[in-house]
């Protein structure tokens, strides 16, 4: 399914030294677009669902009786309740801030490093999709939760963390 253009997408990136620190932050952003939330059309299927599908909790406040008020339909075992098909229902804001990439580093003194016979030592740690701010109820406004033609599903960005020595001969 995927997501509409977005109208403002971009990125910032800032490096700051301090001494023999070095810290690299990489930011981006989108704005503007709607995302078909996939895994919530099926979630909130509710009964026009076969038993093997998850229930999401917001089929709590589906409608039960008349004089209810909610935007959760009542699900039925027939599937007419708005779950034959996609709508509007579930195109959800993609808009998001992404700190995409975290690098800290720190540069040995060059007598510890000509003591190991390198000409410089770097330490460094480094952290990627480390916070997400956006008010998609998905799991990621960058991933796909749904099959393409080719069935292919986009798996959500992963926080990592990766440890490192950098050394110049």
């Amino acid at each position: 399914m995927g997501s509409i253009w977005p109208k403002f997408f971009g990125g910032l990136t800032n490096n700051v030294s301090y001494k023999n620190f070095e810290l690299s932050a990489f930011l981006s952003f989108q704005y503007g677009n709607k995302i078909y939330n996939h895994n919530k059309f099926f979630g909130e299927g509710g009964g026009a669902r076969d038993a093997a599908r998850i229930i999401f909790a917001s089929n709590n406040a589906r409608w039960q009786k008349p004089g209810d008020i909610t935007d959760v339909p009542r699900p039925d075992g027939v599937n007419v309740n708005n779950y034959r098909d996609g709508g509007s229902r579930w195109l959800e804001d993609g808009s998001f801030l992404r700190l995409r990439s975290l690098n800290l580093s720190y540069n040995l003194p060059k007598e510890i490093a000509r003591k190991l016979r390198a000409d410089g030592l770097k330490v460094y740690v480094n952290g990627t999709n480390l916070f997400l701010l956006t008010k998609y109820t998905g799991l990621d406004p960058e991933s796909d939760s749904g099959s393409g033609p080719n069935g292919i599903n986009i798996i959500p960005n992963t926080r990592q963390f990766l440890f490192g020595i950098n050394a110049t001969f």
